[in-house]
C-alpha cells in the first residue's frame, strides 16, 4: 500500500487509540472521581417511538437487540454472555428504557430501576470493554437523562445517590477522553451527550461554554453545507436529529440561546433527510444504510416546521435525485468518504435506486441489520450495488487497520478520485451524466453513466459506457457487468433474450430492456432485510469491452 493517505490515516487512528488507552489507565483514573450532583436541572424530552410490548418482554427476561434474542430466565442481562457485540452495545446504550417509559406503570419503573442498578454494580466502576466504549457511553448518558423521571420517581435515597454518582462519573469520563477521538460520528455523538450534560446537570459556565464550542466544531466539521453527514450515510440523519432536536429544547427550557450552529445544522438536515427518502418511507441504501427505522424517521420529520421539498441534487454529499410523477431515482455521484468515515464507506460510485409510488424496484444490497461479519464486507463491494463492475473488481479498494476501536474493520481506500457530473434540469426529462475514474488506475477505463426520466416518470432511459483513458495500442479484453439489484418483493420473469418483466406488490408492471450484451436474470442477496439478509434477484447485462463499449437500457411502465 503506497498511498500516503493510507499511512497518515493509520497513524492518526493508532495515536487516537493509544491516547484513549493511556487516559483510561490507572494513572489518570482519578480524573473521573468527583462530587455527586444533588439533582438534575431538567429532564430532556425524547422523540424516539416506544412500544409497551417490548417493555413486557424485558420484564419477562427477553432482550431482543440487533436481531438476537436472549432469555435470561430471571438473571440480570449484564451477567449473561452476549450473543454478539452489537447486541451488547444496544443493551449498554439503554435506549430501550423508552419502551419502559411508554408502558407508563409502576412495575415498569421498578424494573427499569433494578436494571440500571444492576449495571452500576456490575459495570459502573470497571472502565473496560464494550460498556465503556465512547459512543455507547454517550448514548447511555443521554438515555439516563431523558428517562431519569422514570428511574428516580419514588426511588430510595441509596439508588438516587448511586444513580447520580454514576451519571456524573460517566460525564467526566466522556469529558476526559473526548479530545482523543477522531472527528467521526462517534465524536459528534459524544459532544452531543456532553452538551446535554451541560444543561441537565449543575455545571460551571466553563463546562457549558466548552460543551457548546466543541459541539459547534463537530457540527461544522461533519454536517455538510447541503445537510448530509460527512460519512455520506443517509441512515445516520434520523438518529442525529432525534438527539439534536431535544437538545435544542433544553436550551429553550433553560431560557438560553440555542447554539447557532445547532440551529443551522438541523435546518440543513431536514431537507437532506427528505432527499434520501423513498415514498414508502425507507432511506436509500448508500454507504452503510440498512433497513433503518421508519417510525423514527417519521417522528423527527413531524418536527420539520418548514417542510421544504428536497433539492434535486446534493453537491457536497455527492448525490442526485430525479423525481417525476410517482417515480423517484437516487444516485451516488460522489467519491467515497475518507479519513475516519472510511470505515463505513462503500465502493458504490454511480450506483442508483429507483422506486415507483410506495414500491422500491431497483435497490442496492444495503447492510445486514444483524451486523454479521460474514456479510458486512461483502455488502461494501461494487457488485452489491446497482452499477457497473469491471472484471468483477470493485471500483475502490479496502485496507485493514489494527486499532482496537476498529478491530477487523476495513477502511475504504483509493477508488474514484474524480467524478465529473453534468446535471440536466429539464422539466420534461430531468437527468444527469456522470463519469468516475475508479477503474482508470487499474484498467485505464472511466465509467460513464447517463440516466433520465421521461413521460412523467413512466420511462427511465439509461446509458452505461466505458471510456478509454487516452492510451494507445490494442487494449486487453475486459468483461463488464451492469447490475440492477431488485427489491425482494419484485417478481421478475424473462420476456425474451433482451427483456425482463417486473411486477410489484402494488400491482404495477414494468419492462426492462437493453440494446446490447447478454441480459441475464440471476440470484442476489438483499442484506438490508428487516429480519436479516433475504434472497432476491438481479438483472445483469454482461459484455466484453472493447467489442461493446456502450449499453443503453430502458425501464418502462406497462
Amino acid at each position: 500500500m503506497n498511498d500516503p493517505a493510507y499511512w497518515a490515516s493509520g497513524v492518526r487512528i493508532f495515536w487516537s487509540g493509544l491516547r484513549r488507552r493511556v487516559q483510561k489507565g490507572p494513572v489518570f483514573a482519578w480524573r473521573f472521581i468527583g462530587p455527586v450532583p444533588e439533582r438534575l436541572v431538567m429532564v430532556p424530552p425524547d422523540l424516539r417511538p416506544n412500544d409497551p410490548l417490548v417493555a413486557r418482554d424485558i420484564y419477562e427476561g427477553r432482550y431482543s437487540f440487533a436481531g438476537r434474542v436472549i432469555d435470561t430466565a430471571g438473571a440480570s442481562p449484564f451477567s449473561v454472555v452476549p450473543p454478539s457485540p452489537a447486541w451488547e452495545d444496544a443493551l449498554n446504550r439503554f435506549r430501550w428504557l423508552r419502551h419502559m417509559k411508554g408502558a407508563g406503570s409502576d412495575l415498569a419503573s421498578t424494573n427499569a430501576r433494578a436494571l440500571v442498578n444492576d449495571w452500576i454494580l456490575s459495570h459502573g466502576r470497571n472502565l473496560k470493554g464494550n460498556p465503556w466504549k465512547m459512543e455507547v457511553t454517550a448514548a447511555r448518558v443521554i438515555a439516563w437523562m431523558q428517562y431519569s423521571r422514570l428511574l428516580l420517581i419514588d426511588s430510595d435515597p441509596i439508588f438516587y445517590r448511586r444513580f447520580m454518582g454514576s451519571l456524573a462519573r460517566q460525564v467526566r469520563y466522556l469529558r476526559g477522553l473526548a479530545s482523543s477521538m477522531s472527528d467521526d460520528l462517534d465524536a459528534l455523538n459524544v459532544r452531543i451527550a456532553l452538551a446535554y450534560a451541560s444543561q441537565v446537570l449543575p455545571t460551571s459556565q466553563r463546562f457549558e461554554k466548552s460543551a457548546v464550542k466543541n459541539l459547534e466544531y463537530q457540527l461544522k466539521t461533519q454536517i455538510l453545507p447541503d445537510g448530509g453527514h460527512a460519512s455520506r450515510c443517509p441512515d445516520v440523519l434520523p438518529g442525529l436529529l432525534a438527539d439534536l432536536l431535544p437538545l435544542a429544547q433544553c436550551y429553550v427550557s433553560a431560557s438560553k440561546p440555542v447554539p447557532q450552529e445547532l440551529v443551522h445544522a438541523v435546518d440543513r438536515m431536514f431537507p437532506s433527510l427528505r432527499f434520501f427518502r423513498h415514498v414508502d418511507g425507507h432511506i436509500a441504501l448508500f454507504h452503510g444504510a440498512g433497513s433503518g427505522n421508519l417510525y423514527l424517521t417519521a417522528a423527527v420529520l413531524r418536527h420539520d416546521q418548514n417542510g421544504a421539498r428536497p433539492l434535486g441534487h446534493m453537491p457536497h454529499s455527492g448525490y442526485q435525485r430525479l423525481a417525476r410523477g410517482g417515480t423517484v431515482l437516487l444516485a451516488d455521484t460522489g467519491v467515497a468518504p475518507g479519513g475516519p468515515h472510511g470505515f463505513t464507506g462503500h465502493a458504490s460510485c454511480l450506483a442508483f435506486e429507483m422506486s415507483s409510488g410506495r414500491q422500491r424496484l431497483i435497490v442496492n444490497s444495503g447492510v445486514d441489520g444483524l451486523y454479521r461479519e460474514s456479510y458486512r464486507e461483502m455488502a461494501r463491494l461494487t457488485a452489491a450495488h446497482s452499477t457497473l463492475v469491471v472484471d468483477d473488481t470493485s471500483s475502490a479498494r479496502f485496507a485493514g487497520f489494527g486499532s482496537a476501536s476498529h478491530a477487523n474493520r476495513q477502511r475504504i481506500m483509493p477508488g474514484p478520485s474524480k467524478v465529473r457530473i453534468e446535471r440536466r434540469d429539464s422539466e420534461s426529462a430531468p437527468g444527469f451524466v456522470a463519469q468516475h475514474d475508479g477503474y482508470a488506475r487499474q484498467f485505464g477505463l472511466w465509467h460513464e453513466r447517463a440516466i433520465s426520466l421521461h413521460d412523467e416518470g413512466t420511462r427511465i432511459e439509461g446509458r452505461d459506457r466505458l471510456v478509454r483513458n487516452g492510451k494507445s495500442g490494442n487494449p486487453p479484453q475486459r468483461q463488464f457487468d451492469i447490475r440492477f439489484h431488485l427489491h425482494p418483493v419484485v417478481r421478475a420473469t424473462r420476456e425474451d433474450h433482451r427483456s425482463i418483466h417486473l411486477a410489484t406488490d402494488q400491482g404495477e408492471s414494468w419492462l426492462f430492456t437493453a440494446n446490447r450484451g447478454d441480459v441475464l436474470l440471476e440470484d442476489s442477496i438483499h442484506f438490508a432485510g428487516i429480519a436479516g439478509p433475504v434472497r432476491s434477484h438481479q438483472i445483469v447485462i454482461s459484455a466484453l469491452w472493447p467489442e461493446i463499449d456502450r449499453v443503453e437500457w430502458v425501464i418502462r411502465k406497462t
